[in-house]
């Protein structure tokens, strides 16, 4: 069992109305009780993916079986209608559905994004920072809207960023070519996270840094990165690691598998754009979690941390999930040694199994 602090060989976790019960070395399971026997695998407490794009109920079919346990949907720039559409339809799996409460919240990238930089997102939908139409949105996603992405360089940029830390949303830098001196200036508004860290952004070059720069410079700023080893270098991972606090690094897959486009295709490990152009990742978390390990040289507990604990601390839910503890969520994932999940449980639930490892 992987704890927050330490790998147990032998423990028990007790799980009662969805909840960890207790967690034990000596106490066998009450008579009659529903037994899981996960001898020979590893249990940790359930992925969390921050940014990951479709309908809740596909992700759950799809990931779980990953280990995925609880997610944010991200929602590319689109008519803003249909963001609100979106936003509704998201409320009410929340309401209704068993897996409702693991579905974290909403993620909108853009529409206050540079086009410079607007990689996979259409352009047609970008739109000029308005302080006022912010004030619609945030009211009409509400309370499910808890990440936006924002281009920092934009004019006017800053009071939007200032509206969204005073509602408690998170304003993410990226889709962005801001030089680094107006990053830093958007995060001194309130920016703490960064999207897809080194995608759609500007780089760093020898004579300005960029917003990659300020996001490895700036202990302020929680840094995701797409494992895919596509998107982005495994020695750009490990720079990150390097510049940054372990507990401001974010894996996440950005995956498209439950929201196929027609315009993009699965190719080489990622999805694609008919001129090869980068449109989202066909990576799993437990794929993820694999590439931390095998190419990063991450401790599997570092590793599972950039999963777990650490999104759990960035969306406010550390109390309820991100680590196996007695009165958290019970969110867990069995997995082997060779990274193939074997079971993915969601609020005390089995999501998925594979094989014979459940008894009693």
């Amino acid at each position: 069992m992987i704890l927050k602090d330490r790998i147990v060989d032998g423990a028990t976790i007790m799980i009662s109305g969805g909840k960890i019960a207790a967690i034990n070395r000596k106490t066998a399971p009450k008579k009659g009780a529903f037994v899981i026997d996960a001898k020979g695998s590893f249990v940790s407490p359930g992925f969390i993916d921050c940014h990951i794009h479709g309908e809740p109920e596909k992700i759950f079919f799809n990931e779980a079986r990953h280990g995925t346990t609880a997610f944010v949907i991200a929602e590319s720039c689109a008519p803003l209608s249909y963001i609100y559409k979106r936003a509704e339809s998201i409320k009410e799996f929340i309401r209704t559905h068993p897996f409702g409460p693991n579905v974290l919240g909403l993620r909108l990238e853009g529409p206050y994004i540079s086009k410079a930089r607007a990689g996979a997102q259409d352009v047609s939908y970008i739109r000029t920072p308005d302080l006022k139409e912010l004030a619609g949105i945030i009211d009409r996603c509400s309370p499910i809207l808890k990440l936006m992405t924002i281009a920092p360089e934009l004019r006017g940029a800053n009071p939007l960023i200032k509206l969204l830390r005073k509602h408690k949303i998170i304003a993410s830098i990226g889709h962005s070519d801001a030089t680094y001196e107006s990053a830093i200036e958007g995060i001194d508004a309130g920016i703490t996270h960064s999207t897809h860290t080194f995608n759609a952004m500007s780089p760093i070059d020898r004579r300005e840094p960029g917003v990659a720069g300020a996001v490895l410079s700036d202990d302020r700023v929680t840094a995701e990165i797409i494992l895919d080893l596509i998107h982005v270098h495994r020695a750009l991972f490990g720079l990150a690691l390097k510049s940054k606090k372990r507990e401001k690094v974010i894996v996440v897959t950005d995956s498209l598998v439950s929201e196929p486009s027609k315009d993009a295709i699965a190719m080489g490990g990622a999805y694609r754009f008919s001129d090869g152009r980068l449109a989202g990742s066909s990576l799993t978390m437990i794929g993820a979690l694999k590439n931390a390990v095998k190419s990063a040289n991450l401790s599997l507990q570092e590793a599972l941390n950039t999963i777990t604990m650490n999104p759990a601390k960035l969306l406010g839910v550390e109390s309820e999930k991100g680590s196996i503890a007695a009165g958290k969520d019970a969110d867990i994932v069995v997995f082997s040694k060779e990274f193939d999940v074997k079971m993915t449980m969601v609020r005390g639930r089995i999501a998925f199994v594979k094989g014979k490892i459940c008894a009693g």
